[in-house]
């Protein structure tokens, strides 16, 4: 809470006091408010009383959480919550006794009897001047009575009369009409209206007198009896003239405080009550501001011990942005100084701390993205063996995920995780040569075979020593190579042996055909069957010459847009109604690929009729191809349910005059595997689970919007 709303609050009850003390006069203007000032004062102490519990519930909050400070400030808020509402209370209660005795003194009998005492005197001296204004009357009524003997008018005489000027209002009343004839009436006061009282008292005693109270003041008035009318009605002298003021006025205070005392009597307890509840609402709002005000000093008294305590649990958890306001000028003032000049050092600190950090993550983020970069794998190790870093590289070309593996020995892989065997052979192969290039074959856990060249190099000893490996798949390097020398042999090969073949085939064709009629049976039987052998193995290596020669020459490609799902649809079935049974999958989506259709065709052909001999061994035999389209690529697969491929075979089955089929030259998939690298794909040899052989094929598929096109 704000100082400025305590103030506020502050002039609010003593506003309400104050209206609480005027209210308790009788004859105050805010007496017919009291009820409503009880219920603003109500209100208020609601108010406070919140505002007690707010306090109340922060302080033992701070304490439950052991908050520095927390302590020091609930003895405090006790001490000066003491020291306010003893005294308050005190004070409360020997206020309430004393109303409570003064109440009961003011109702004694002697302050009765006084009263009473007062009253019967003042009733004598406004007896007295009635008897003045009756005796002045009557000599009035003397003059009248004589002057109406002689023959005269009453009201006449009346008006001649020195003595009636005395009275302000003076005349002539008529009984039998209730008429009053005024001489005098200086102060035009209303005429009486005379009860059949005041007929009877002058029929019996001639007079009739009372004290009345007209305008606020009292006046002396009565009837005095004259002879009869000449016309024998009745009449009587009136007369009014006002109480001396020193006796009316006496006579109005004694009344006024008998009626007051009679009030009060009459209302005791309930005027106890009332003052009682105006005491209690006074006490109430003086005590409940008085334990907000104690409250709010013992915590603006400790504030600066709880916002040092908040600042230095922020510098414990890491922030040094802390500045704690300065809220008085003297120790604690001086300590919060100090604190904020600490925090700012710290900070100054942790920022030369964190730019120091962010240089090294950058040096850091920088080496692993030229470890990234590279196409080579790079693995570190400490001095002990265990796997430190690595690059996506090094996972991607051994075919583990070696990431798993960081923090742990490779000396212990074999023994802990059996597939890492290989691996860790070749790390032991590539370490016993530290600093030598060296190339070694490898072939990771249900992988093809790779052909690595590898060097392993020392780390410095200040870094805390260790090994770092560098290695890189040369695998399709190597298997260039080969193809080259290979096709270079290849095309020799068929330059040197398809030139005599001719000769040969035309050669022994003439013998045939010169000697067949001048030979007996048995001669020519064997020279036909002689002849024939030369033709038949002259056309088998002119086929072989073929073979060569395809894989030799690069193939002149001519390549358009095509569904590969037709084109192999037509080609299967020309398989059909064979021994093999041919099922096909083909994707529902087009696989449009853009390939040469001669070329497709004779790698169809060589899968499947391969396919078909593999499948022989099986009892049913069967041919699966299917095709899928998703994620840019094209995928062809052909699978038999009869023989598998060897292992030298699974490993080489894409080497030129690798082959585990007797006739087989051993040139039928490197070709394949030619056209389609020059296709951009990849094929692929495996062993199913199920069992049989499978080669998949993989081309890259046209966008949609070359579909269009």
């Amino acid at each position: 809470m704000h100082r400025r709303y305590l103030f506020l609050l502050a002039l609010i009850c003593a506003a309400i006091v104050y209206a609480l003390t005027v209210a308790t006069g009788s004859d105050s203007s805010l007496s017919q408010y009291f009820w409503g000032i009880i219920a603003a004062a109500g209100l208020m102490v609601s108010v406070l009383l919140i505002l007690v519990l707010r306090y109340g519930w922060l302080l033992l909050r701070h304490s439950q959480q052991n908050m520095l400070g927390s302590r020091l400030a609930r003895r405090l808020a006790l001490m000066f919550a003491l020291v306010a509402v003893l005294p308050g209370l005190f004070l409360a209660g020997v206020s309430a006794q004393f109303i409570s005795y003064s109440i009961k003194s003011w109702f004694g009998n002697d302050t009765a009897q006084a009263l009473e005492s007062s009253l019967t005197l003042s009733k004598s001296a406004l007896d007295a001047a009635l008897d003045q204004s009756v005796r002045q009357a009557a000599v009035v009524q003397i003059q009248i009575i004589s002057g109406t003997a002689m023959g005269g008018s009453a009201a006449d005489i009346l008006r001649r009369s020195g003595e009636a000027a005395s009275f302000p209002q003076i005349g002539i009343y008529h009984p039998q009409s209730g008429r009053t004839e005024l001489v005098r009436n200086e102060n035009k006061l209303p005429l009486p209206q005379p009860e059949n009282g005041v007929a009877a008292a002058l029929a019996q005693s001639g007079s009739a007198r009372a004290i009345v109270s007209l305008n606020g003041r009292l006046y002396a008035q009565g009837w005095l009896a004259l002879p009869p009318q000449a016309d024998g009605g009745e009449q009587a002298l009136f007369f009014r003239r006002p109480v001396p003021a020193n006796v009316a006025r006496d006579a109005e205070l004694i009344e006024a405080a008998r009626s007051k005392y009679a009030e009060l009597t009459y209302a005791k307890q309930g005027l106890q009550t009332f003052f009682l509840i105006t005491l209690l609402a006074a006490a109430l709002l003086s005590v409940m501001l008085a334990l907000v005000i104690a409250l709010y000093f013992s915590r603006r008294f400790i504030e600066p011990i709880l916002s040092l305590s908040e600042g230095a649990q922020a510098v414990a958890e890491g922030d040094f942005t802390q500045r704690r306001p300065v809220y008085r000028n003297d120790e604690l003032g001086r300590l919060t100084r100090l604190f904020n000049h600490m925090t700012e050092q710290l900070a100054i600190a942790s920022d030369a701390e964190k730019l120091n950090r962010l240089k090294q993550e950058a040096a850091r983020h920088y080496l692993e993205t030229v470890l990234e970069s590279l196409t080579a794998g790079v693995i570190t190790f400490d001095e002990k063996g265990r796997l430190k870093t690595l690059n996506r590289s090094a996972e991607h070309i051994l075919g583990l995920p070696l990431s798993e593996m960081a923090g742990s020995s490779w000396h212990d892989w074999p023994q802990d995780v059996p597939q890492y065997a290989e691996l860790a052979a070749l790390f032991q192969t590539v370490s016993a040569q530290t600093g030598r290039s060296i190339q070694t074959a490898y072939t990771p856990e249900g992988g093809s075979p790779r052909i690595l060249l590898a060097k392993a190099a020392p780390l410095p000893a200040d870094n805390g020593g260790g090994l770092v490996l560098v290695f890189d798949d040369i695998t399709l390097s190597v298997r260039a190579q080969k193809e080259a020398a290979w096709g270079e042999v290849a095309k020799r090969l068929a330059h040197e042996i398809r030139n005599p073949l001719t000769p040969i085939r035309l050669s022994a064709e003439r013998l045939a055909w010169k000697l067949h009629d001048k030979l007996d049976g048995a001669d020519a039987q064997i020279l036909a069957r002689s002849t024939d052998t030369i033709v038949k193995q002259v056309e088998a290596m002119q086929e072989m010459v073929e073979a060569f020669r395809n894989y030799a020459r690069a193939p002149d490609l001519k390549p358009q847009k095509q569904d590969l799902n037709r084109l192999v649809e037509e080609v299967r079935l020309l398989y059909e109604g064979g021994a093999c049974t041919f099922e096909a999958q083909l994707s529902k989506i087009p696989a449009m690929a853009d390939a040469d259709t001669t070329a497709m065709r004779q790698v169809l052909h060589n899968l499947f009729k391969n396919a078909a001999e593999a499948a022989e061994s099986a009892e049913h035999p069967r041919v699966l191809v299917r095709t899928e389209n998703h994620g840019g690529e094209i995928t062809l697969t052909v699978a038999n349910n009869g023989k598998s491929f060897s292992p030298e075979m699974l490993h080489n089955a894409f080497e030129p005059y690798v082959t585990d089929k007797p006739t087989g030259t051993g040139l039928g998939l490197p070709v394949v595997k030619k056209i389609i690298e020059e296709h951009g794909g990849r094929i692929e040899a495996a062993n199913p689970p199920e069992g049989g052989a499978c080669i998949t094929i993989t081309l890259p598929a046209l966008a949609e919007s070359e579909h269009e096109k």
